[in-house]
């Protein structure tokens, strides 16, 4: 029997904290940081760092930087929903609500947890579930670094347009 979203548990250590702050700053974010809670708050960086890791997982475009909670909520459900499910992991509601309103502490717990889905990844013990052209969601490896415009030509037959996708 599967079990529901569990909350993100506590960062133990400073080290471990200092880690997780280490690992987004190796991420590529559109606006930088300046307070981790806030930044992250309405999910667009977040959405960010998994696009990074799992560019077939994340549509961009459906997440939108925000200052009203009901549109962090929104980037925090569809995040929850359409991308973080594939991974394996759903958050606890507890923890999106904590995020989005920046509460101290939640969004380092919330991303070590992604820092552990990425990890399993990288070592082939977790295989996203990707959509594929309307098709039902299927396992693929870990693909980083693949562009979308590639995996879309590739679907057509075509050759990718970068070598990244070759």
């Amino acid at each position: 029997m599967a079990a529901g979203p569990q909350i993100a548990p506590p960062i133990e250590s400073d080290e471990e904290l200092q880690n997780v702050y280490n690992w987004v700053d190796e991420t590529p974010l559109s606006r930088p940081k300046k307070n981790i809670s806030r930044d992250f708050a309405d999910g667009v960086l977040f959405a960010e760092v998994v696009n990074h890791h799992f560019p077939r997982l994340v549509e961009m475009h459906n997440y939108s930087a925000a200052n009203s909670q009901s549109q962090k909520m929104y980037n925090w459900s569809t995040l929850n929903t359409k991308v973080l499910k594939k991974l394996g992991y759903t958050m606890h509601q507890q923890d999106i609500d904590d995020v989005a309103r920046a509460a101290p502490g939640a969004i380092e717990r919330v991303l070590r947890v992604l820092q552990e889905k990425i990890l399993q990844a990288q070592e082939g013990q977790l295989r996203p579930r990707i959509s594929g052209g309307g098709g039902a969601p299927r396992s693929a490896p870990f693909e980083p670094g693949v562009r979308e415009a590639d995996l879309a030509a590739e679907r057509r037959g075509g050759r990718p347009a970068s070598p990244a996708g070759a």
